[in-house]
């Protein structure tokens, strides 16, 4: 009997192949309209139906995205927060199964082209304001769906204590600046609601590295701060680093070689 694989940790290449992983990421790619051919395929891809409004799915976030939703147990018309959302299918993806989904970003998410025709209308004075929500309500209409979109830095969010059932991040606190990802993952606490779930997922490495990437003594700082419960029912150890990277770099990227994973996690506030 194969030993049950913690919830807590590092990419396991072997759930990519399992029927759970893989109709997750099937059903995503048919909703971008992947092509066929690349259907099976965990390299990153994006919805090429639009310049203008494009979802994305990256490469290793083929596996953090079934993880989180095998692992998040949501209920019917739970009340989901993406903190630092991006193009991500998965926002999409949750509100079209009859999450109410609430996103939020940093970012107005336009494309160059967008954004320097808002710049051209600032700079000639032209009284008109921009909706800097549109394209990402927008892009959920393209998906027969609607979304709740915030510009917003996800350490000082704009919401009201316990206002969600669950909140997720997926490998966004590494790109955030020192000490932000502890606001923001504090942020994330104070907005939950008691009994609700925490999803995280981070740039992970075992070796310290120029690149943002958490180590394992990292993440459980990380978890340390949070002030939720963690069940310490975890494996962030990787024996051998550079047979573990070549074998993500087989998995999910193909051209450029891997040099981080990703760690994730689940926390819990009490009831």
């Amino acid at each position: 009997m194969n030993p049950v694989k913690p919830v807590n940790r590092r990419i396991t290449i072997e759930d990519l192949n399992t029927p759970e992983w893989k109709n997750i990421v099937l059903e995503m790619h048919s909703m971008m309209k992947v092509p066929r051919g690349k259907m099976d395929k965990f390299a990153y891809c994006t919805d090429r139906r639009s310049l203008i409004h494009r979802a994305e799915f990256e490469s290793l976030k083929h596996w953090e995205y079934p993880w989180l939703i095998k692992h998040g147990a949501f209920k019917p018309g739970a009340k989901i927060l993406d903190c630092g959302c991006g193009r991500g299918i998965l926002q999409f993806y949750l509100a079209k199964k009859g999450y109410a989904v609430t996103s939020v970003d940093i970012s107005t998410l336009k494309t160059r082209q967008i954004q320097s025709f808002w710049n051209l209308l600032r700079e000639l004075g032209l009284p008109i304001e921009e909706n800097k929500a549109s394209a990402m309500n927008a892009m959920a209409l393209r998906y027969g769906t609607s979304i709740n979109f915030n510009v917003s830095n996800i350490a000082k969010l704009p919401f009201e204590d316990e206002s969600f059932d669950h909140v997720y991040s997926v490998s966004v606190l590494e790109h955030m600046a020192k000490g932000e990802d502890v606001m923001a993952i504090k942020e994330m606490s104070r907005v939950l609601k008691k009994g609700g779930t925490m999803l995280v997922t981070v740039d992970f490495s075992p070796v310290r590295m120029e690149r943002k990437a958490y180590t394992k003594e990292e993440v459980l700082a990380l978890i340390a701060a949070s002030g939720l419960e963690f069940d310490n029912n975890y494996d962030f150890d990787v024996p051998d680093w550079q047979k573990y990277l070549s074998d993500l770099t087989a998995a999910f990227s193909k051209k450029n070689r891997c040099e981080v994973s990703s760690a994730a996690f689940v926390l819990r506030k009490a009831a």
